[in-house]
């Protein structure tokens, strides 16, 4: 990418940031391969930031490069100006507009390179571990009508996963609470390509019928399915969205994960 395509995805960071963003990424990087990768190299670095805590120094640093592009744009167009003020000035300017880029990939390479604990944190991040770290089983809620007995229900009470997939699979009427059982019982049994189409086949029903049972339960799962399969790549976006969703009901989980290790991994699986 050349330094203007860089300062624009820096641009968009930014607004981003402050919920002031006025175009998609998709409008700015287009299909780059490059311009992706320059993306998550910076979003990686800004939860890195956000991971040691270090908001006052970045800020300060944004802080004083908006204050020296004032100036320097200033001296540019004083017309008094001399020859090497004006050459000066030009000089600041382009060191100033990447201090906020350089400041965050200071934060990032501080933090993954330089101390040990960051060092063994690289070795030790994988969408596999953060699997491990961050599933936890569905408890299905025991109230429900007089009378009313469901086999796949019973067979997931009683956690025989094999029988409550078996039992997805021949049920007469498939519902969507059918569906995530099933999708939560592949899970049980490391069936991660079976979970995923389970909970994919809930969302898709939703979209189409403008429902939503199961639907934050679907989105939530399907995104440690992802993980599970070593695809970090494509969990991040639903993650992404449920953190942003502060209506969801699983943002409390998704927000005290570890955004820093989500996209360390996702680095570590696209380089």
């Amino acid at each position: 990418m050349t330094p203007e395509q860089k300062n624009v995805l820096i641009d968009h960071l930014d607004e981003s940031l402050r919920g002031k963003a006025t175009a998609t990424l998709e409008d700015i990087i287009g299909n780059d391969p490059e311009g992706e990768k320059e993306w998550n190299y910076l979003r990686l670095a800004v939860d890195a930031v956000r991971e040691a805590g270090l908001y006052q120094e970045v800020s300060a640093a944004r802080t004083a490069w908006k204050a020296e592009s004032g100036i320097a744009a200033k001296s540019a167009t004083a017309k008094s100006a001399t020859e090497t003020t004006t050459a000066a000035a030009t000089n600041t300017t382009a060191k100033v507009r990447s201090l906020y880029r350089v400041s965050l990939r200071a934060a990032a390479v501080i933090l993954i390179i330089t101390a040990s604990t960051a060092v063994y944190r690289y070795l030790s991040v994988s969408s596999g571990s953060l699997y491990e770290r961050y599933y936890s089983g569905y408890n299905l809620s025991t109230t429900r009508g007089a009378g009313d007995t469901d086999p796949v229900m019973e067979a997931y009470h009683a956690k025989d996963w094999t029988a409550v997939r078996r039992l997805a699979a021949t049920a007469k009427n498939r519902t969507n609470q059918t569906d995530f059982l099933a999708g939560m019982a592949c899970l049980e049994q490391k069936q991660y390509d079976e979970a995923i189409s389970h909970f994919e086949q809930i969302i898709a029903v939703n979209t189409h019928a403008g429902t939503d049972l199961y639907q934050d339960e679907a989105e939530y799962y399907l995104a440690i399915s992802w993980l599970a399969h070593r695809n970090v790549n494509e969990a991040m976006p639903i993650l992404e969205k449920i953190r942003a969703d502060q209506h969801h009901k699983y943002h409390e989980k998704v927000e005290k994960m570890s955004f820093f290790d989500l996209r360390l991994a996702q680095y570590k699986e696209n380089k």
